[in-house]
């Protein structure tokens, strides 16, 4: 465990320095929110309480930012939200609906398809990217097209395409975003890139202790339906990306209704789990007992259980701040496997195969 605090030995396996990226997620908020601020919003005309629902088109860490916004803002407006994370748009998503494109590197297959039909279908329209096709898209159609910084792996600019797609719902009217919860997350997001950077030594590094902690096990996820579910499933894929390691969320209480008693058998196996669970004071009685009871009907399936307190004021505070630990904890993880971080040659190897067939 010793490499998590050797330097040298942390620069030479982050070849393309992810943990760079993450050491500076609060530099990159702060960008993401101006770029938000600063955005114009000219060519969607539809008045915001005239909108029939709001389509998010994404996949991946792309698309994590519409799993974020939706568990964010659906308990406070009139209308639904559809993640979209496939090439074909619902059928009921057409005219009058609101189509948000958001892909990193703006030629994400699955999105371009999403888009086009939306256009055909007469959606109003905004894209957000980096550049690349779907910026193109968004030009010729004179649609409007919020442009983010270049040069990262879309897992890595969550930042810039979750504030991009909730800031771009506040300028339209159609959710109000409290300045103060901006505030709180940055200032907590600051005190947290503080304590969880390199220098400060495992012993002191809540990021580092949760890496080891799930070091040599196979990780499982327990959020809270809302936005700690998105969260949960947030950790799941920075684990597979970042650390190389199976890893499997779910949430309650929709988990036991079935998963809970998934835990009878196979103990010779599943003792080589740990479970992760979030905990926070202003859960509702109910959660928190689903939470107590579950945990200690499954304990002796697992190797560890790890509790993790969700911080904050705000829903968005807690979620950015959660979020931010399950990144760079799963950076450390790839460390301790003697594992850059950075590349996913599986994923590559399957666009390769994929763009045989365009």
């Amino acid at each position: 465990m010793k490499i998590l605090d050797d330097t040298a030995t942390i620069s030479r396996i982050d070849t393309l320095g992810m943990l760079d990226v993450e050491e500076g997620f609060y530099s990159q908020l702060k960008n993401a929110i101006s770029i938000s601020r600063s955005a114009r919003i000219n060519n969607i005309k539809t008045a915001p309480d005239s909108f029939k629902g709001i389509a998010i088109l994404g996949m991946g860490g792309s698309g994590f930012a519409g799993d974020l916004v939706k568990s964010l803002v659906e308990d406070f407006i009139n209308i639904p939200v559809e993640i979209v994370k496939s090439y074909r748009l619902p059928g009921f998503v057409s005219d009058g609906w609101l189509a948000v494109a958001a892909s990193y590197s703006g030629n994400t297959e699955e999105t371009i398809s999403a888009s086009m039909q939306a256009l055909s279908r007469g959606c109003e329209f905004a894209a957000i990217s980096a550049g690349g096709i779907i910026e193109d898209i968004a030009g010729k159609n004179k649609k409007d097209h919020i442009k983010i910084p270049s040069g990262l792996q879309p897992r890595g600019a969550s930042g810039y395409l979750f504030f991009s797609t909730y800031m771009l719902l506040d300028s339209l009217g159609i959710i109000k975003v409290d300045s103060n919860d901006i505030d709180e997350t940055l200032s907590l997001i600051e005190k947290k890139a503080a304590l969880f950077k390199r220098e400060v030594s495992a012993g002191s590094n809540s990021a580092k202790q949760l890496a080891i902690s799930l070091f040599g096990r196979i990780p499982v996820i327990y959020g809270v339906s809302g936005y700690l579910s998105s969260i949960a499933y947030r950790w799941k894929c920075m684990i597979n990306e970042n650390s190389k390691c199976p890893c499997f969320c779910a949430e309650f209480p929709e988990l036991n209704h079935n998963e809970t008693v998934g835990w009878e058998n196979l103990k010779e196996l599943t003792n080589k789990m740990v479970l992760v669970v979030f905990k926070d004071e202003e859960f509702e009685e109910k959660i928190k007992t689903r939470i107590d009871t579950t945990v200690n009907l499954i304990r002796e399936n697992f190797d560890d259980i790890v509790e993790v307190p969700v911080e904050g004021r705000s829903a968005l505070a807690k979620a950015i701040s959660a979020m931010y630990l399950g990144d760079i904890a799963s950076v450390y993880l790839a460390f301790l496997y003697n594992t850059d971080p950075t590349p996913v040659k599986r994923i590559d190897a399957l666009k390769a195969e994929l763009a045989k067939l365009n």
